[in-house]
């Protein structure tokens, strides 16, 4: 009788084994990512923070900061990203990276700041992997105004053309409040195969445009620094414009 089972055990044994090797592996389908990468210019040439670059004006430069905040990434009703963050001193040209279909976003389009329904939000309460939790938005939060800084351009400037360098006339614009949002759309868009699962779409940010060409360009030796406050509406809004003019494919 125990040999009975025994063989019957066997039998099944090999019945289960030959059944698995019979099943088919499940294939999966590889991972698809998309990624927003920006190059900073001036005059169409790489841009380099502390690196000198002149105005119009003849004035010279350096730019040592350059930041800032996009968020509601979507294509109609296809959304693409919460929050894309650049930090040139600190992540390159890295802007946005997620896991998505690129047949989706032909078009985008995205807030230029931080959306208003989470711009007041408790910034210690996002993920800590999110551009906005408190650890990773830094001092791109204002601490005295519940919100985030949307944009943050600093440098260094010296405006007296007497042959001396000295570069002790800072400049600083720091665009935030929901009052200075804007939407910025792109449609038909080309996104290149960078590598096997990841399709890239390249802007240009030209720090020139933004200064120098532009319809109402700024002139740093008299508007030097803007922090978004009442008093500074007229050059906080010209910044802004001419910041959100200044990005394109690149």
């Amino acid at each position: 009788m125990k040999s009975s089972y025994l063989l019957y055990f066997l039998i099944s044994l090999v019945g289960l084994f030959s059944c698995n090797k019979d099943k088919p592996t499940p294939i999966e389908t590889p991972k698809s990512y998309l990624e927003i990468t920006v190059q900073p210019t001036y005059n169409s040439s790489h841009l380099f923070l502390d690196s000198v670059y002149v105005t119009t004006e003849g004035y010279k430069i350096k730019f040592t900061d350059l930041k800032f905040f996009g968020t509601t990434f979507k294509n109609g009703q296809n959304s693409l990203a919460q929050v894309g963050f650049f930090d040139f001193a600190f992540s390159g040209n890295d802007f946005l990276k997620v896991e998505q279909d690129v047949n989706l976003f032909s078009d985008l389009q995205f807030i230029l700041g931080v959306d208003s329904l989470i711009n007041h939000n408790d910034p210690s309460t996002f993920p800590i992997d999110n551009p906005l939790n408190i650890a990773n938005a830094g001092t791109m939060h204002w601490g005295w105004n519940p919100g985030y800084i949307f944009i943050s351009v600093e440098g260094k400037a010296d405006t007296l053309q007497d042959g001396i360098e000295n570069y002790d006339h800072n400049f600083s614009f720091h665009v935030g409040t929901d009052n200075y949002l804007q939407t910025k759309s792109f449609t038909a868009i080309n996104w290149v195969k960078t590598a096997s699962n990841t399709h890239t779409f390249a802007l240009q940010l030209d720090l020139f445009d933004v200064i120098c060409n532009a319809i109402d360009p700024i002139d740093l030796r008299t508007e030097f620094l803007a922090h978004s406050s009442s008093l500074q509406t007229a050059l906080t809004l010209k910044f802004g414009k001419n910041f959100k003019s200044a990005i394109t494919p690149y």
